[in-house]
């Protein structure tokens, strides 16, 4: 009987330590997560997009708005990007001083009355404009492959 009980215990605590690994690495509770984190972009996935699809319709909307992505790069440190909108200008603000490979680095900071997301077959543009200067200046601040949806 010691025996048999010493199995079953140690059956549940094995689950007990299991359990948890397993909740994490299925994402159990990535919603809650998610939703923690919606202003913070880093993956560049499916959610990601939907919140740039939010941020780029509040700004129509004239609504405000407020976002930091964080995109990766293939061989050194990521840029940073804030984005800050009060629903009539929006100000982006690219900082690559964490990329060993930009030159140079520095935080560069565009306010301009308009945004969209621009779709070709191969990736999404959020592109800028009316920024400043000219009318009709149009400046693709962040490009997100298509391949890179998860």
């Amino acid at each position: 009987m010691n025996k048999k009980l010493a199995i079953v215990l140690m059956g549940a605590a094995f689950l007990a330590g299991f359990m948890p690994f397993v909740a994490v690495k299925t994402k159990w509770f990535q919603p809650a997560a998610a939703q923690a984190n919606a202003d913070i972009l880093v993956n560049l996935d499916q959610r990601d997009l939907k919140r740039l699809d939010e941020l780029v319709g509040r700004f129509n909307r004239a609504q405000g708005d407020n976002l930091m992505v964080i995109s990766p790069t293939i061989d050194s440190g990521p840029w940073i990007h804030d984005v800050y909108t009060d629903g009539t200008v929006i100000v982006w603000t690219v900082d690559n001083a964490r990329d060993a490979y930009s030159s140079p680095k520095q935080k560069q900071t565009y306010t301009c009355a308009s945004v969209e997301k621009i779709e070709t077959s191969e990736r999404y543009v959020l592109q800028l404009s009316k920024c400043g200067g000219g009318q009709n200046d149009k400046l693709p601040i962040l490009d997100i492959e298509k391949n890179r949806e998860r």
